[in-house]
């Protein structure tokens, strides 16, 4: 299908229907507010700044991956990634219209435009969300890999219906006869995997779980490609780690050169760190001392709770955050992790964590110096110890500066694992770059009205 094979022919496609869609809705909002007439006085302003406010609305589309082709996403995800986009957009107009003095650009136009744009990028989207989940249809999978890894994977994808994946069965790693792993059938173990991936009616995609060694998925991976079929793995740090690695040469001998980045822009992400960090703290302190009177008159104790965290190089640091739980509450329990119902939460407390406004505080750490305003969350020296032992390669995430927040928090949900929020972490230390960073923190806006998220 021309979805399928045509990506980049069809994101153009989207590109193209959304600059006419952004601009349509403007000149219909003119038509509106002047009677179906275009007046030159009025509407001169608009064609002259039409082309930059085309790649605003490109740019915010882009920045919330509106043009990657999925058909495994949830609509409200969607959602709000349009609404954001449109009102960025919004905003940049308005900006240009101060900035060039083109005052004439009638203010209710604008409000009157952002209403239709969402209206019919909204339907559009929609539209495009249906066909892409029709055109993949449900596919059939063969998981492979530990049996209790498999199996804890195949639930996670059934609870996850927009995963569109049906559990075939699994290949285990046992060598014995097992007919079922609690309630999925088992096809067979890996001596006789080949035989079981060569009956190409049976399956549409093969999923692998880390806990293969690399030559079985090396040799499965070929497999699906001989027999046409696409092969899912749920990266490993090995598999992270040769994210852009370099292609090099000692005389005829081909090599991937894997080296760490990390580092390169830190300059320039400092500076970002301090502007950025700076002007939101000035935007946030009218908020920040109403919620310090809420939080004081609702239960007694600190307004501010001080928390030792570690940060690059294994630094440990007092990260601020507004108190959120009774006084004293890890006096019985001991080092433990907040858990979405926490009975330890206040009142207030509960909504501060909701909206992440708890989170304020932190801008302060990121001016010192502390964290950044991207990258991985900054974790307690308690459960930095633990990970440590558990998670193969867990301290390469203290060789950047954690911060307010990151890949983990934008693409993962409360209850991700730290293990896959390793993978995240490192996904994002192979690509950050200012730009990424700017992405990062356009999304982190829209995760804030999804209840799921890591945030």
């Amino acid at each position: 299908m021309w979805l399928t094979y045509n990506k980049s022919r069809y994101s153009f496609f989207i590109m193209l229907a959304d600059a006419v869609i952004i601009n349509i809705s403007i000149v219909l909002a003119y038509l509106v507010r002047f009677n179906f007439a275009l007046p030159a006085f009025n509407f001169q302003p608009y064609l002259e700044m039409s082309v930059w406010i085309t790649l605003g609305a490109v740019f915010f589309f882009h920045a919330y991956h509106l043009y990657s082709i999925s058909a495994r996403t949830k609509w409200d995800d969607q959602f709000y990634s349009v609404i954001l986009a449109v009102t960025l957009t919004l905003m940049l107009s308005i900006s240009l219209t101060y900035i060039s003095a083109n005052y004439s650009f009638p203010r209710s136009v604008f409000l009157l435009s952002w209403v239709l744009q969402i209206m019919f990028m909204l339907l559009w989207r929609y539209f495009l969300w249906k066909l892409s989940k029709r055109v993949l249809g449900v596919q059939k999978a063969v998981l492979i890999g530990d049996k209790q890894d498999a199996a804890t994977l195949a639930d996670e994808l059934k609870k996850f219906p927009e995963s569109h994946i049906e559990i075939a069965g699994l290949i285990v790693t046992e060598n014995k006869p097992v007919d079922r792993v609690e309630k999925y059938e088992v096809l067979g173990d890996l001596t006789n995997y080949e035989s079981i991936l060569a009956n190409t009616d049976l399956y549409d995609v093969a999923v692998i779980t880390p806990s293969l060694p690399i030559t079985i998925k090396e040799k499965i991976v070929c497999s699906c490609y001989n027999y046409g079929k696409e092969a899912l793995l749920v990266p490993d740090l090995y598999e992270v780690l040769l994210i852009r690695a370099n292609l090099d040469l000692i005389d005829d001998i081909p090599l991937f050169s894997v080296k760490d980045t990390n580092g390169n822009n830190d300059p320039v992400k400092r500076c970002l760190d301090v502007v950025l960090g700076s002007i939101g703290l000035i935007i946030a302190l009218p908020i920040m001392a109403v919620l310090a009177v809420i939080i004081k008159l609702d239960s007694p104790g600190p307004i501010i709770y001080r928390q030792e965290r570690v940060t690059k190089g294994g630094r440990v640091f007092t990260l601020y955050k507004f108190r959120t739980m009774v006084e004293d509450a890890e006096a019985t329990t001991g080092p433990v992790f907040a858990m979405e119902d926490d009975q330890r939460a206040t009142r207030v407390g509960k909504f501060l964590r909701k909206s992440r406004l708890d989170e304020l505080p932190q801008l302060i750490n990121v001016i010192k110096g502390d964290m950044s305003l991207v990258g991985p969350r900054p974790e307690r020296p308690v459960f930095v110890e633990r990970f440590s032992k558990e998670i193969n390669g867990y301290d390469h995430r203290h060789r950047m500066k954690p911060g307010l927040t990151g890949v983990a928090q934008v693409a993962g949900k409360y209850d991700t694992g730290p293990r896959e929020k390793l993978i995240f972490d490192l996904l994002y230390a192979k690509r950050n770059g200012i730009l990424v960073d700017i992405q990062i923190l356009l999304n982190t806006v829209k995760v804030l009205f999804m209840r799921d998220k890591a945030l």
